[in-house]
């Protein structure tokens, strides 16, 4: 009969490993000859020692009551609205078009009040200062392609058409997504920007541009925040700091699974080790994630009588390729003695990598598609059966 032996991922604790350990029993149960043994080693994984003492506001900051946006301060939702903007320069405009619902028809022949505002946004000349304060920033090489992407985009033609007479959060928002676009089109050369570093020269080349489109004071939300504020709260950093103490609750283990791992990992190593010499052969390791890193340096510095290893969403070939897995330095062979590897990945999951490439001619790479957004994808194997085929297909 042939034993698998099931070792979960980072961030696992004992109540997620057994509904994990369920769903790998009745799948693998289904087959004849095949025995599956736990491998638990969460009790060996990270833990606040002193009960959160290096995490600032850690007591007062585990509540996970709603957050009213409604009540923070401009500094804070700009903070927020940055940080969403960084990632979608598009998100105000996007907002402010679902405004137009609410203006009136306009007569045959009458232009809209955002009508003179869209062709001033597309066509203002740089002034002198305007210039200067792209070049501080870092983004004057770069203003006008950002400038044609925002004003040539779907978002800013439907929030303008649907304006109202007072524009000054139209004007606010367009500004925004200049600079937002700019600082994006910096960083895909791998280098940020001044203007998304320095936040005193980010608000003054706003304030530039909102002169430069017929306006004269700064809006910050406006419209936007009294209808999503709190979303953009949600979703920007001071959510974050808000709930830093129950969000660390909630992340802590896996991160800290893995810094421990890299520290000292030697322990769970050893566990490992010890649950697969309980098992009876043939044997077949079955490791997720950082798991899989633990199940390759075992197998890699210890001849352990297994007959297959699979990992799945495992990161082993990556830290392999830059030279960070702990058991073998990257350009040395896997040894002789290392069992046959079969290594199953979904494009989605971002946690994934495929091994046939940095280890050739000892990896079988297979790919399954979870069917779910990235991180969901990464906890998502179990549920899938194209794991359960590639893997019946190799077991001994």
């Amino acid at each position: 009969m042939t034993t698998v032996i099931f070792v979960h991922g980072t961030g696992v604790r004992k109540e997620a490993y057994n509904a994990s350990y369920d769903r790998v029993t009745s799948e693998l149960g289904k087959q004849a000859g095949v025995c599956v043994e736990p491998c638990y080693w969460g009790h060996l994984g990270s833990e606040l020692h002193a009960g959160g003492a290096s995490i600032p506001a850690y007591d007062s900051a585990r509540g996970l009551a709603d957050f009213d946006g409604q009540a923070a301060t401009d500094e804070d939702y700009g903070v927020a609205l940055w940080r969403v903007l960084y990632d979608d320069p598009l998100y105000e405009l996007r907002v402010l078009a679902l405004r137009g619902s609410a203006i009136s028809e306009l007569a045959p022949g009458q232009l809209s009040p955002g009508s003179e505002l869209a062709r001033l946004g597309r066509q203002f000349a740089i002034s002198a200062r305007l210039k200067t304060l792209l070049v501080r920033g870092g983004v004057d090489q770069v203003f006008d392609d950002a400038r044609l992407a925002i004003t040539t985009s779907p978002a800013y033609r439907n929030a303008l058409d649907g304006a109202p007479p007072a524009l000054s959060d139209y004007r606010a928002a367009i500004a925004r997504a200049f600079i937002a676009e700019a600082a994006a089109h910096v960083a895909q050369t791998g280098v940020l920007p001044a203007i998304a570093l320095d936040a005193y020269l980010r608000d003054e080349l706003e304030q530039a541009l909102i002169a430069e489109l017929g306006g004269s004071e700064r809006s910050i939300g406006g419209w936007v925040r009294q209808h999503i504020g709190g979303m953009v709260f949600r979703m920007g950093s001071r959510y974050v700091q808000r709930r830093r103490g129950a969000l660390t609750d909630a992340a802590y283990p896996a991160t800290g699974d893995i810094l421990l791992y890299q520290a000292r990992g030697q322990a769970i190593r050893s566990f490992i080790k010890e649950r697969i010499a309980q098992a009876a052969p043939p044997r077949v390791v079955l490791a997720h994630s950082l798991g899989g890193i633990a199940s390759v340096d075992l197998l890699v510095e210890d001849p352990a009588e297994v007959q297959l290893l699979v990992t799945v969403g495992s990161q082993a070939p990556f830290l392999y390729e830059i030279n960070a897995l702990q058991s073998l330095t990257q350009g040395q062979a896997l040894p002789v003695h290392f069992p046959r590897w079969l290594n199953v990945y979904d494009l989605r999951d971002f946690l994934s990598y495929i091994g046939g490439k940095v280890f050739p001619g000892r990896v079988k790479d297979v790919e399954v598609d979870n069917h779910q957004p990235f991180p969901v994808s990464h906890s998502a194997y179990w549920s899938n059966p194209g794991l359960w085929a590639a893997i019946v297909k190799e077991l001994p």
